[in-house]
């Protein structure tokens, strides 16, 4: 049997507060328990947090904060702005959170939500003689569905994927591609049984017989951007074209062939000449070249795919003919 237990009295969280402490003093953990936090209490603990620009409204300066830190936007519109942040999350604002923050200010994500899982399950050993897991969650939009669901963003201590791909169903066929995100549920779970005006931010799931491990990281669900079938959404152009003539990045590669080949088959399909196509570097960008709107019709085609696109060539074309560099920067390391 699952139990899911709400821990409750504890108080409001301040920068320097010993979360594993105040846990442990309020609940009543068994070996094998999994504790689920709330990352805004994570983020209070940490002092990740910040104060909007005198004047400002709140939700401007979440709005304006999420596209500083973004690694990449993936769609800017009224309705929504969702970007990757530093940690590798795909969300809404960058995970920015507004609600149940004293005095106006705003909670960013915890900047290691890993590192902050495994030193609150180090401090319940210590402090509480136990050994748990423990999921960091918050609460995520989901794209093709209504409504929220809490999601793992930090993990200790438990596999955070039951990967039965290689398995056998129950008529004899091959699992190809079944991988049950844990942690996930886990966090889901344990929102069922508080709500955001309950003060309920830790919650302990007992009797779940989860797999022990100690390398996991939320990392390991995030989806990487070249198997993104969606990089893109309302407003997601604006952004890339906007960097055309920015600085190249650090490549990683160029783009797939698959992707070339699609590209330049949409192109003819427009009854366009095709651009010329430069060699690929192993590690660089690939570069078409191209004459007037051609080379923003094929800048479009390449952001549609997940790929980040830079101008190259001479300013005018009496000078010869602008070049398109576009391919996958290299990522933030941590």
């Amino acid at each position: 049997m699952i139990e899911i237990i709400g821990v409750q009295g504890l108080p409001e969280i301040v920068a320097g507060t010993d979360l594993a402490a105040l846990i442990a003093q309020h609940a009543e953990l068994r070996d094998g328990d999994v504790v689920v936090v709330s990352q805004k209490i994570v983020s209070k603990s940490e002092d990740c947090l910040v104060d909007p620009l005198p004047g400002e409204d709140r939700e401007v300066a979440r709005r304006r904060i999420a596209r500083a830190i973004a690694v990449r936007v993936l769609a800017d519109s009224s309705r929504a702005l969702v970007v990757e942040t530093p940690q590798g999350l795909v969300c809404a604002n960058a995970g920015i959170d507004a609600s149940n923050i004293p005095g106006g200010r705003l909670a960013l994500l915890p900047d290691d939500p890993d590192a902050s899982a495994q030193r609150l399950r180090d401090g319940l050993a210590q402090v509480a003689g136990v050994a748990v897991a423990v999921v960091i969650s918050d609460t995520f939009g989901r794209p093709w569905r209504i409504g929220q669901t809490d999601v793992a963003i930090g993990v200790a201590g438990i596999a955070p994927i039951r990967d039965e791909r290689g398995g056998i169903d129950r008529e004899g066929e091959m699992l190809d591609v079944t991988q049950i995100a844990v942690v996930d549920e886990l966090a889901g779970a344990a929102d069922l049984v508080r709500r955001k005006s309950d003060g309920i931010p830790v919650v302990v799931v007992r009797g779940f017989q989860a797999e022990a491990d100690t390398a996991g990281s939320a990392r390991d669900l995030v989806r990487p951007s070249e198997e993104d079938l969606f990089p893109r959404g309302v407003g997601g152009l604006a952004e890339p074209l906007a960097q055309l003539g920015r600085s190249e990045p650090v490549w990683a590669a160029g783009v797939a062939p698959d992707d070339v080949r699609a590209v330049l088959s949409t192109l003819r399909a427009l009854g366009r000449a095709v651009p010329g196509q430069a060699t690929e570097s192993a590690q660089g960008p690939t570069v078409f070249t191209a004459e007037g709107v051609l080379l923003g019709v094929l800048a479009g085609l390449l952001v549609d795919r997940g790929y980040t696109v830079r101008l190259r060539g001479p300013a005018t074309p009496s000078l010869g003919t602008p070049s398109l560099a576009a391919g996958r920067p290299r990522r933030p390391q941590g």
